[in-house]
């Protein structure tokens, strides 16, 4: 990515970060910590998630359709080299304006949000019932609590660019200034509300 994309994404995921309130997003330093004190523990649960994250995306006709032929060891590749980098930290503008990235990709190869939120329940779900199972009690819940702040956060951030990326797209797709034409999805939305409603 060029230093000029870096920056763009960094502003991006910026912004978007301070639309999440500070009680309700990931703590950079406080579970940024906890992870690192559970980081080997999170390491041996790799190669259990990589697989399991795939498998249930290619048993679900439309997860599945998303990939080509062949190219599941690369995803895996991609899902492995994430996780590893999210464990070894830091928790910094790059680490999240690359997250806020995964956004443009996911709407390039049709991705949508609603397969991506429900892959990080699934990877969150699957990191609390495993830390449920080896750590005691009071380490489990905070290690859950600082992954499932992290998923919501990064979730956020995905959906928000995809969004974002899909308008712009649009936009300039019908030769119209992004602002523009996010000014007049607002207006249809409006519009649209008000025939649902009722009289």
């Amino acid at each position: 990515m060029t230093e000029k994309n870096l920056a763009r994404f960094y502003a991006i995921a910026q912004e978007i970060w301070s639309q999440l309130p500070p009680q309700a997003r990931f703590r950079p330093v406080e579970d940024g910590k906890i992870l690192a004190r559970h980081r080997a523990f999170l390491e041996g649960l790799t190669e259990g998630l990589v697989q399991g994250f795939y498998d249930t995306l290619f048993a679900h006709p439309p997860t599945r359709a998303v990939f080509r032929e062949g190219e599941r060891p690369l995803r895996e590749k991609t899902l492995r080299d994430w996780y590893l980098r999210t464990l070894a930290g830091p928790f910094n503008g790059q680490y999240f304006a690359w997250q806020a990235l995964v956004g443009l990709v996911h709407l390039r190869r049709g991705v949508t949000n609603a397969m991506m939120t429900s892959m990080w329940n699934w990877l969150t779900e699957e990191v609390a019932r495993k830390a449920q199972e080896a750590l005691p009690p009071e380490e489990a819940r905070a290690l859950e609590g600082a992954f499932r702040r992290l998923a919501f956060s990064v979730a956020a951030l995905i959906s928000e660019e995809y969004l974002d990326a899909y308008l712009e797209a649009l936009a300039e797709g019908m030769g119209q200034e992004p602002a523009s034409f996010r000014a007049l999805a607002k207006r249809e939305a409006e519009r649209l509300l008000r025939e649902l409603s009722p009289r």
